[in-house]
């Protein structure tokens, strides 16, 4: 198992997908902070949004150019139990790579990257952090 942190200063992880098999197993999220924040983690998870992004760049060789993008994004829903006191989430969110084809050529293609984002719903001044907990399967930071 490996920790990754996101906050206001790095808001975004992307990985490198190897293989359509690739997968991303988040077993759970903990919120931190610099400073003694008890109960205040609850306004910090109110005011974030995280997503994750599967994406495809579609690039040709032969005239060395961008040509286009496929993307797939989903959130990551960080629930608050009513009776929840500790900043612990438990999400068990298995993020798997996909198979599609690309324009009229019927190939067979898989995203090669996986990007996790933290978002600010409204402008946070606070200094919190977000750490998981996850295991990668045919997956490169």
């Amino acid at each position: 198992m490996e920790q990754i942190k996101l906050n206001k200063e790095n808001p975004k992880l992307e990985f490198k997908l190897n293989s359509e098999d690739s997968s991303l197993l988040i077993h759970s999220a903990f919120v931190t902070s610099q400073k003694n924040f008890e109960n205040e983690w609850t306004i910090f998870i109110s005011k974030v949004k995280l997503t994750a992004e599967l994406k495809y760049v579609v690039f040709n060789a032969q005239q060395g150019c961008f040509i286009d993008e496929r993307k797939n994004q989903f959130p990551i829903h960080l629930l608050v139990d009513p009776y929840q006191v500790q900043p612990v989430f438990h999400l068990n969110t298995l993020i798997k790579n996909e198979i599609f084809t690309l324009g009229i050529n019927p190939e067979r293609k898989f995203y090669r990257i996986l990007k996790l984002e933290l978002q600010d719903v409204e402008n946070l001044d606070e200094d919190y952090s977000l750490e998981f907990n996850i295991e990668k399967f045919n997956i490169d930071t």
